[in-house]
């Protein structure tokens, strides 16, 4: 069970250090997804099911040869991103994407919780300025691979 909430940033956080650069694409990408993930030197194929808060979520590693066979079948349904991340001192890790191509100028915290009591109560620290976009479907990554950013 993945339980995350989701940002969008007026801008990136100083200080932040240095990215990691992945690539997604979806090969399926209706109420549940589907999607191939290279981040950094791993290879990732992923399934996740509808919902905002909280969804099912399998995540397993595959080799590259596989995720260069099934990349091209995500072809239109693509997003690029930096990502960089900052551990908390509650252990919370706060993962910062970088949108590039179509999207850039996007950035978003993904912020995920034990439980749903943890995610409800949680604050953003005083030096990231957001909205809350958890809830918002245009904002998951899969409607951004599939229709860019819809609204401005």
């Amino acid at each position: 069970m993945e339980i995350e909430k989701k940002y969008k940033l007026e801008k990136l956080p100083d200080g932040l250090g240095e990215g990691i650069n992945i690539l997604q694409g979806y090969l399926f990408a209706g109420e549940n997804e589907v999607r191939l993930r290279k981040k950094g030197d791993k290879y990732l194929l992923t399934y996740k099911s509808g919902g905002t808060l909280s969804r099912k979520e399998l995540e397993i590693g595959i080799p590259k040869w596989i995720f260069e066979f099934m990349w091209p079948k995500t072809e239109g349904r693509r997003i690029e991103k930096i990502r960089y991340s900052r551990e908390m001192p509650n252990g919370l890790v706060l993962e910062f994407d970088e949108y590039l191509g179509a999207l850039k100028d996007l950035v978003v915290l993904e912020v995920e919780f034990v439980n749903e009591d943890s995610a409800n109560s949680f604050v953003l620290p005083e030096y990231i300025r957001g909205t809350d976009v958890t809830s918002d479907m245009k904002y998951k990554n899969k409607n951004l691979a599939l229709h860019g950013l819809l609204i401005k």
